[in-house]
């Protein structure tokens, strides 16, 4: 029964990215194509021992060399290492729930099934990608750098962040290979700002203390609606305004929102106010805030951005 049920919600998904969707496809040949690379989970003062990398080249032998790609890799010295790559998308409609499709081609050399140190390298190293309204960040923390969104941890999933599989090849991984990961069956939720952007971020969790090296050779975004799968029945219907705003701002909820809690964050990911929806239109001051762009959080699923410019 529950595989029945998959396929139908399958079948849905697959029926509305026909109907109503907007694909971003890269594979680098003509430069980084907007994508930029980091590292997080790591103490500031070890970026040396981590052997950090970032860089467009080309595929290594014996894949294609005529071919590009975004290289990284980073050695894990102990517990945790997260190397992301993001990028902003714009052109998408503004205050606009989207169901986020990933598809990454990358090349690895990590066999499956192989002891590790701390971890397996294939296994041990967890592939994540999601989006973000904000850009995503590593945040300097008391000389330890972590990320500004929720990306979960290890391969545990985050609000920002869903885990879409592992870098491992096969048993018998000798060089590098291409495979694929997908979050095709556990589609991501995205809410756009009101210039109709979002952030995407890839990146991958090393519970393997030693170097993972990776080649991102083909990603493709599909971003789509669907008032079956949009118009859930707990979404808060968020609308806020004016935006941009220099003093006041007014969030405006559905009624079966009402007595909910509402969270600001500002653009590092810090929890900057909470409160209470007591009315289908809060208004909320904010004359003590610095000029800056904040979300407004409703639940898991409502989310809005805001520019404060005080004057």
């Amino acid at each position: 029964m529950k595989s029945i049920k998959r396929l139908l919600t399958l079948a849905i998904i697959v029926y509305a990215m026909n109907a109503n969707s907007q694909t971003f496809n890269y594979d680098f040949s003509s430069g980084y194509e907007g994508w930029m690379g980091d590292f997080a989970d790591y103490y500031v003062t070890d970026s040396l021992d981590y052997e950090l990398e970032f860089i467009r080249t080309t595929l290594p032998t014996p894949l294609s060399t005529s071919k590009y790609a975004l290289k990284i890799s980073g050695r894990n010295n102990s517990d945790d290492l997260f190397m992301f790559i993001k990028r902003k998308i714009s052109g998408l409609l503004p205050n606009t729930t989207y169901h986020l499709k990933i598809d990454v081609e990358f090349a690895s050399n990590a066999p499956t099934n192989a002891v590790g140190v701390g971890g397996a390298p294939g296994e041990g190293v967890t592939m994540k990608a999601g989006a973000s309204m904000f850009e995503p960040l590593k945040i300097n923390t008391n000389g330890y750098y972590v990320m500004n969104i929720d990306k979960g941890n290890q391969s545990q999933p985050g609000v920002d962040m869903d885990t879409i599989g592992h870098v491992g090849v096969s048993d018998t991984t000798t060089q590098f290979t291409l495979i694929e990961n997908s979050n095709d069956s556990h589609v991501f939720t995205i809410p756009t700002d009101a210039n109709g952007e979002t952030w995407v971020c890839i990146g991958t969790e090393s519970g393997f203390e030693s170097t993972t090296t990776l080649y991102y050779n083909m990603i493709a975004l599909t971003f789509f609606t669907t008032s079956g799968l949009d118009n859930h029945p707990n979404a808060a219907n968020l609308n806020i305004y004016p935006n941009p705003t220099n003093d006041l701002l007014t969030i405006n909820v559905s009624k079966n929102t009402i007595g909910s809690t509402f969270i600001i964050f500002d653009q590092t990911g810090r929890q900057v106010m909470t409160g209470k929806l007591n009315t289908e239109a809060t208004t909320v001051d904010f004359s003590k805030f610095t000029t800056g762009v904040y979300l407004v959080q409703v639940g898991q699923k409502s989310k809005q951005t805001f520019k404060l410019i005080k004057k």
